[in-house]
């Protein structure tokens, strides 16, 4: 699974997987990648919202069938969260547990590592099993994770911004120099 911020601005040329969901005033849209026309979907005129058996997919049902939406879809994590109460089969106690069970990742600085890795980087949190010191792993990862927008001449943010449905840390901290 590639992360969202990689997919969205460094690998966008090499990924085919590249669907976005994107809330709207009165429900969602599905951008999928190519120029395909986006496809747009009113809260109103759905019958059931529920997630599948493994809770790696959002199960949408209307009057004319259903779709799957995967958690690796940009946005996904943003959707589950503003579901209307109104699906009572939606499990927002599982929506609850899950974004508060998030860490903040010390590389790209969103709230986002679930089970030691970042949904939005897919970078390995430090933990204290590894062998190199907190600040030296995370300086190293920095670089790899904003190598193409430096080697680009972009300017990288230096505090972190919500992504997706992803909280940012404030307390984040930059490591790698920038020109």
């Amino acid at each position: 699974m590639i992360g969202y911020l990689t997919r969205k601005v460094f690998y966008r040329n090499l990924t085919s997987e590249l669907t976005e969901i994107i809330l709207t005033e009165n429900g969602f849209s599905i951008n999928q990648p190519f120029g395909a026309k986006p496809k747009l979907y009113n809260w109103e005129d759905l019958q059931t919202i529920r997630f599948s058996d493994n809770y790696n997919e959002v199960i949408v049902e209307k009057s004319d069938g259903q779709i799957a939406l995967n958690n690796n879809h940009i946005g996904w994590y943003e959707l589950i969260q503003y579901v209307p109460s109104t699906f009572k089969e939606f499990d927002f106690k599982y929506v609850a547990e899950l974004i508060d069970s998030l860490k903040s990742c010390g590389v790209c600085g969103i709230v986002a590592v679930k089970e030691n890795k970042c949904l939005v980087c897919e970078t390995v949190a430090w933990n204290e099993e590894m062998n190199e010191n907190k600040f030296d792993y995370l300086k190293s990862k920095q670089s790899e994770f904003y190598s193409d927008r430096i080697s680009n001449g972009k300017e990288v943010k230096k505090i972190a911004e919500p992504e997706h449905g992803f909280k940012a840390d404030k307390n984040w901290r930059l490591y790698i120099l920038i020109n």
